[in-house]
């Protein structure tokens, strides 16, 4: 199980110096659901920097320990501490005035099961109040996959094309460093199904559970056209002319290419690296090619000469062989991508002429069901832009649902969405608000201890954000009660504290009479010495 409890940074270009938690430190029970840290906050709080320099700091230290270097190094200083199933580990960086025993200053030190200590948090300076918990970076357990998610195209994490097996993977909307586009995203998705395929339990299960929440049928085809008819879909292709195809394409004799030497096909590379020296891999492509031709299962495009070929990913005659096959022939650039479909109310919409919501919600979703593992840690950025009320109330116990088998997963996201909060159980959940203090030159972060789930959006928006509308039943409720208390002259100052301390984390103006209520309960409690 991977839990990250706590992070404090120092000198950081955009959050400055601020601890955060993203549990609570004696909570180490395991929960039969992955572990959800909502972060929440006021735009300009830095909730993204906050994903993307987690991130950052996995993603560096995992080259760090596969590449066995000495060091690594960061333009701030870390303190991370986070649980891998039975241990603690640290993570501390030179600015936290790290010494060894001689005296020399240290870039990183390395700690296991070491007790939670909040001044040992705020200043480890002492090098003999910590030896007998040091460890080597190798020592280190470290989670298995690092998945990053967001919807916008300008979010803040590193964008890599990553293959299977790779520790970061960008599951974002872009399709470049600066760039996005549906035709990209697509096929990033179908490689996400293709390999998912081959060794996630229960991924069609997952798959059809998405398809359902968003309302649609339990299909998802995929469609491609074909190229070089007369060549590749004749009915008798044979080994002799695919393999001229792309050996000898600039053959006078060879009918099926007009191109000169000098001018390859963009897909030889990968030819000569899979295919060249392995004429078994020739022989199952052609008799596949071939197969298919005379199969009746390719269909004439009107108005084209390619032919259309339709494949249901959730079709239970569909093999991981064939899908492999296509997949094959894609990379050759002998079937190229025409779209992909799925059906509502016996309509076929292409993936193109969905929502937004829908869209995005279905390409990140399938990048994460495609490539998580156990222990991993996904970073989602505000995953409720272009989602329906509806569905953003039932977000988290989805994910919980379709990720039950990976409960030793933590996921962490960032949102605006009162709905989100509302829909988070306490057991396997923490909540990390994010303030500015009153000259907007620090940024603070507290834990939240309330239980969220099933409230109403009104009460999410008065405990939880600190926002007030003109008919919020809640502020209502502790208005009146809080003028009750007064006028009883009661002795319950902890429930007066509690209350005015709630209103003062509303955004109230110069001229709002609450601040009247909150000053004679100020005054109260100071004359009663509370």
């Amino acid at each position: 199980m991977i839990r990250i409890e706590y992070l404090k940074l120092r000198h950081h270009p955009q959050l400055g110096d601020i601890e955060l938690f993203f549990s609570p430190p004696s909570e180490s029970k395991k929960s039969e659901r992955p572990y959800t840290s909502i972060i929440i906050g006021p735009n300009g709080t830095g909730k993204s920097f906050i994903l993307r320099t987690i991130a950052e700091i996995l993603r560096q230290f995992n080259s760090f320990l596969l590449a066995d270097k000495r060091d690594f190094s960061l333009p701030y200083g870390i303190h991370l501490r986070y649980q891998m199933d039975n241990n603690i580990y640290e993570i501390v960086s030179s600015n936290y005035l790290i010494f060894g025993k001689n005296g020399t200053r240290r870039n990183f030190i390395y700690l296991k099961n070491r007790p939670f200590d909040f001044e040992l948090l705020s200043e480890i300076s002492s090098y003999n109040q910590i030896t007998r918990y040091e460890i080597l970076p190798k020592d280190l357990e470290f989670p298995n996959k690092l998945l990053v998610n967001s919807l916008m195209l300008t979010d803040r994490f590193v964008f890599q094309e990553s293959k299977s097996n790779d520790f970061y993977q960008y599951l974002g909307v872009r399709s470049s460093s600066g760039s996005s586009s549906t035709r990209a995203s697509s096929r990033r998705t179908i490689r996400h199904l293709f390999s998912a395929t081959d060794f996630i339990v229960d991924f069609n299960k997952n798959l059809k559970e998405l398809l359902f929440f968003l309302e649609f049928e339990p299909s998802l085809e995929i469609n491609y056209s074909t190229k070089i008819n007369k060549l590749f879909f004749s009915g008798n292709l044979t080994i002799a002319d695919f393999k001229k195809y792309f050996e000898y394409w600039w053959d006078e004799n060879f009918k099926y290419s007009s191109r000169k030497q000098e001018n390859p096909l963009w897909s030889i590379p990968y030819y000569n690296r899979n295919f060249k020296e392995n004429p078994s891999k020739v022989i199952s492509i052609v008799d596949y090619l071939n197969k298919l031709t005379i199969s009746g299962r390719l269909i004439h495009k009107k108005n084209a000469s390619s032919k259309l070929l339709s494949i249901d990913l959730l079709d239970v005659n569909l093999s991981k062989d064939e899908m492999g096959l296509i997949n094959e022939l894609e990379n050759l650039d002998i079937l190229n991508l025409d779209g992909i479909k799925l059906k509502k109310k016996d309509s076929k919409l292409s993936i193109a002429d969905l929502s937004s919501g829908e869209y995005h919600l279905i390409i990140s979703l399938i990048g994460i069901f495609s490539n998580i593992t156990e222990n991993s840690v996904v970073l989602i950025d505000e995953p409720e832009i272009s989602l329906h009320p509806n569905w953003q109330m039932r977000y988290i116990t989805f994910l919980k649902k379709v990720f039950s088998k990976f409960p030793s997963c933590h996921f962490i996201i960032t949102t605006h969405s009162h709905f989100l909060v509302s829909d988070l159980e306490g057991e396997s959940s923490s909540i990390t608000a994010l303030s500015r203090n009153a000259n907007n030159d620090q940024l603070k972060a507290e834990l939240l201890e309330n239980n969220t789930f099933g409230w109403s959006a009104e009460e999410v928006l008065y405990s939880v954000f600190g926002v007030k509308s003109t008919r919020n039943f809640f502020i209502e409720y502790d208005l009146v009660k809080l003028v009750s208390l007064l006028n009883r002259n009661s002795d319950d100052y902890v429930e007066i504290r509690r209350i005015v301390n709630k209103l003062y984390q509303l955004p109230l103006s110069e001229n709002d009479p609450l601040k009247i209520i909150i000053e004679k309960s100020n005054k109260y409690l100071k004359l009663n010495n509370a």
